[in-house]
């Protein structure tokens, strides 16, 4: 990880010259008291560009927004909710980082995250305005308490159930469109005469890819990597194992063929980062996708690949199972550590988040850097990247408020993306978050057991017949049944409320 030294110099330096430009500085407090200091940590590698903007321009403009002295640091995306930033709220420093309501449930149940409830609202009034965070906090309550910020606002239906496939290869194997399991499979043998270095599928495999084209009339939702339900039934409170159900046999028996054709290229089990690393070079065919996660993946490549083109496929008949809409109600959250306890530090916290959705020219600033120096805007609106290297991801800042399409992508795309969620089903576990407190060592002996046992079966390293008995003995032992009760218990309760 990346440490950087404290800015004090350079804010006492800067302290009585404060920037006076358009959408900053409305909310400027005095200078005289020192800064509290906030510590953001982010996942994955730091460019310089982005070293540049936090060490002067972006450090600068929060000092005189909110008077604090932000510090960034970075640790690679394998560390994200385990390892090195597991220890370090373990050990009770003091930061805050990306977090999802898994991790969340996690790390709230050891008591990792801060309790945010009452200092959110008076310090993220952008929040509220733009990103429905009344709502959106709702899925990350915990016993009545808060313990993550959301950020962000987009149209979110079919997250993880989608495919991005790259256009552009498709029309060079000769094909036009995509829509079925097989036609998958014979793009990617086709294409791989063509491109025999480029893998099938690029990043991490997720079984609601296959949804869609798996026997089982269930629609698979899930509440974790153990649970899931069936979302067709909104009124079915039923939660199941999803590693002794059918689904995941049949889930297996197409991912057992995918490694044998090498769709699943051979170091996906142990080295999926290998896989998403030629997947940002274009050397990957399709990725599991998102209706909004095909525009990043098509910025990213295309510094690789200038006129690579992606196109988001389902496989499997939306009317039998509709995609699953998750309401639009965040894009991405952070939360504090535990470590912080004091009230006005905490706020800080807070109001720095807040900056992530303040106005147009914060989004802009976090997301692109400077205008005429890192990226310039066309007549339309659409950004046009003059610095290539990454700054804050740009998912994290999505809103339809202050979004900002690249320049090459087409009014045709921008609307097959805002009608993306026409015909999806509200997601059932909406607003749910299973606290895994009560069954946090059954758990954590769960995640040991899948990451040895069952990973191997799942991504066809391992034959399902012969291995299956053998880890779902493994599960039991570790606590299955235990935590699949507690969350029925939970989820049971939570659509009580819902209904009274």
């Amino acid at each position: 990880m990346k440490d950087r030294k404290n800015n004090w110099k350079k804010w006492t330096a800067g302290a009585a010259a404060l920037f006076v430009l358009a959408g900053f500085g409305s909310d400027t407090v005095s200078a005289k008291e020192p800064p509290v200091t906030v510590n953001l940590l982010m996942f994955g590698e730091e460019s310089a560009r982005m070293q540049e903007l936090m060490e002067d321009e972006i450090h600068q403009r929060v000092l005189d927004e909110i008077n604090v002295d932000l510090q960034i640091s970075y640790l690679p995306w394998s560390e994200y909710g385990t390892g090195k930033s597991e220890m370090m709220f373990s050990t009770g420093e003091k930061f805050m980082c990306y977090t999802n309501t898994e991790i969340t449930a996690q790390m709230a149940g050891k008591g990792y995250y801060a309790d945010v409830t009452d200092v959110l609202e008076e310090n993220a009034p952008q929040l509220y305005e733009y990103c429905d965070e009344a709502n959106a906090v709702r899925a990350f309550v915990i016993d009545g308490r808060v313990y993550a910020v959301p950020v962000g606002y987009k149209e979110n239906a079919g997250e993880d159930y989608l495919i991005m496939v790259r256009r552009d290869l498709m029309e060079e194997a000769g094909f036009s469109g995509i829509s079925t399991l097989e036609e998958l499979e014979r793009f990617y043998s086709t294409c791989k005469e063509l491109h025999p270095d480029y893998i099938g599928l690029g990043g991490k495999m997720n079984p609601r890819i296959l949804n869609g084209v798996i026997a089982s009339d269930k629609n698979m939702e899930f509440i974790n990597n153990f649970i899931m339900t069936d979302a067709n039934h909104p009124e079915d409170t039923a939660l199941y194992s999803y590693y002794e159900s059918p689904e995941f046999k049949q889930v297996c028996e197409i991912t057992s063929r995918w490694k044998e054709m090498g769709i699943i290229p051979e170091y996906l089990l142990y080295n999926a980062i290998q896989s998403e690393n030629e997947s940002d070079v274009g050397h990957s065919m399709f990725a599991v996708s998102s209706c909004d996660r095909i525009f990043e993946m098509m910025e990213k490549v295309r510094l690789s690949v200038p006129d690579a083109v992606f196109e988001n496929i389902y496989l499997g008949d939306v009317n039998e199972k509709p995609l699953i809409d998750w309401g639009g109600t965040y894009v991405t959250a952070f939360a504090v550590s535990a470590g912080v306890k004091d009230e006005e530090e905490l706020a800080a916290y807070v109001k720095v988040i807040n900056l992530f959705q303040k106005n147009q020219e914060w989004v802009d600033l976090w997301t692109y850097g400077i205008e005429g120096t890192d990226y310039t805007l066309t007549p339309q609106g659409r950004v046009k990247r003059l610095c290539s290297d990454g700054l804050i991801n740009s998912w994290m800042t999505v809103n339809p408020v202050f979004r900002r399409f690249p320049d090459y992508v087409t009014d045709e795309q921008i609307e097959t993306y805002y009608a993306s969620s026409e015909g999806s089903i509200p997601k059932k576990t909406r607003h749910f978050i299973f606290n895994t407190g009560p069954v946090n060592m059954e758990y954590a002996q769960l995640q040991a057991i899948e990451a040895e046992y069952l990973l191997p079966i799942a991504l066809g390293f391992q034959d399902y017949d012969e291995n299956i008995a053998g880890a779902i003995d493994k599960l039991k032992q570790a606590g299955i049944d235990e935590v699949l009760s507690e969350a029925q218990r939970q989820f049971d309760e939570f659509k009580k409320q819902q209904q009274e």
